[in-house]
């Protein structure tokens, strides 16, 4: 779309679908997923049913090393739009959601439907990306998803206000479901060839890939912290706005539309970053970065320091997620990529079921803006073990 002129020639077409369909999820980011915990909240959830939305995407993603190993047997594409239009019909059912507790269930069939399909994701971005240049690409993609987030959780915010969650959210399940037209018009060549496997699933794979491939064992680790880090923080979030700070969901909609303002920044910055000096360098710069999201919500006593805050998570959220996709499929074998991504997703599936009720049971015993504190030196000691992965010769695997 905006980018066409940077992209070359030949791999235009798959771009202008990739982006289409990343301009239409991002409506439908802001018009649902920004403002899952905020809705949450305003309709009663308790801070024990919140640390549980918060882990709720992480129950989904405990399942993604089985997902690796299904998908594997199937072409990626249908599989990949049939379980993600799955996961956005699911959001229709919020019409009926009028208790915390039916709200919660809904958005854990979404999240488990939603995962299903990110080993064959990955797949795909392997398949049509080039290895030099799939970072900068998949962030212009990344830059436009984010122009529309801004927008629409912008605008949702003040829909929020205006009109009841019931209809809002299936509104934007409609627009998330359309982008996925875009998304599978994109031809996927390993698709025309593929065979189906007779391997059986064994969570045994999982000890076999990290005895031959240390660095990758050092990486996940180091990634698992960090994770833990900030998932500590990550339902605290929500009820210090509420509770504390009183904001209004405009206010929670101003603040979303500036994370996206960075987030879509981060893509282009990070993107370009990550193609010259590689996924681990920026993982470093932006795990320092990172730990200051938290350090600067102890230090607020209003909504100007959590903004910049903010503008802090926006500028890393999505330098994470291209350094991360991309270390993995640099990283590992052709056929072994859903498998390295289910075990990254698996991991994190196991951090988010337990995180977020560490984060809640310290604001119980030490105050939420401690809790803050201890989740700003979580992610401080992941930066610097990344430093020792970067500077360790297991860094990088051999047939990278």
């Amino acid at each position: 779309m905006f980018f066409n002129r940077r992209v070359p020639s030949w791999i235009r077409v798959t771009y202008y679908y990739d982006s289409a369909g990343g301009f239409l999820y991002g409506i439908f980011y802001g018009l649902t997923i920004a403002f899952f915990p905020i809705i949450a909240r305003k309709i009663g959830a308790t801070s024990g049913q919140m640390a549980f939305l918060t882990a709720i995407p992480f129950v989904g993603a405990l399942f993604t090393f089985y997902w690796a190993h299904v998908s594997g047997k199937r072409k990626k594409m249908p599989w990949v739009i049939g379980v993600k239009i799955l996961a956005r019909c699911s959001l229709f059912l919020t019409f009926f959601a009028f208790k915390p507790e039916i709200f919660l269930v809904i958005i854990l069939l979404y999240w488990i439907f939603e995962y299903a399909g990110t080993p064959a994701y990955t797949r795909i971005m392997k398949d049509i990306y080039p290895d030099e240049d799939r970072a900068k690409l998949m962030g212009y993609v990344r830059v436009e998803l984010a122009l529309a987030a801004i927008i629409a959780t912008y605008a949702g915010g003040f829909l929020l206000d205006q009109i009841s969650y019931r209809y809002v959210f299936p509104l934007g399940a409609a627009v998330g479901i359309f982008s996925l037209h875009f998304f599978g018009k994109i031809k996927v060549k390993s698709d025309e060839n593929s065979k189906s496997s007779n391997e059986r699933f064994s969570l045994l794979k999982i000890r076999d890939i990290f005895q031959k491939d240390k660095s990758f064992l050092r990486y996940i680790s180091t990634f698992f912290i960090f994770g833990f880090g900030n998932l500590i923080a990550m339902p605290l979030y929500p009820i210090f706005l509420v509770d504390t700070l009183r904001v209004s969901n405009a206010d929670a909609g101003k603040l979303g539309a500036l994370f996206s303002a960075f987030w879509l920044i981060s893509y282009l910055l990070w993107g370009h970053y990550i193609d010259k000096k590689g996924p681990l360098a920026a993982l470093h710069r932006i795990f320092i970065l990172t730990s200051l999201v938290p350090l600067l919500y102890f230090l607020s006593s209003d909504i100007y320091l959590v903004a910049i805050a903010t503008v802090f998570s926006g500028a890393t959220s999505g330098g994470v997620e291209l350094a991360r996709l991309n270390y993995i499929t640099k990283a590992a074998r052709e056929e072994e990529i859903g498998s390295y991504w289910g075990i990254d997703y698996s991991l994190m599936g196991i951090r988010g079921i337990v995180g977020p009720f560490v984060g809640i049971a310290l604001m119980h015993l030490i105050g939420i803006k401690y809790a803050f504190l201890l989740a700003s030196v979580t992610i401080f000691v992941s930066f610097l073990l990344m430093g020792r992965v970067r500077r360790s010769k297991l860094s990088w695997p051999s047939r990278a």
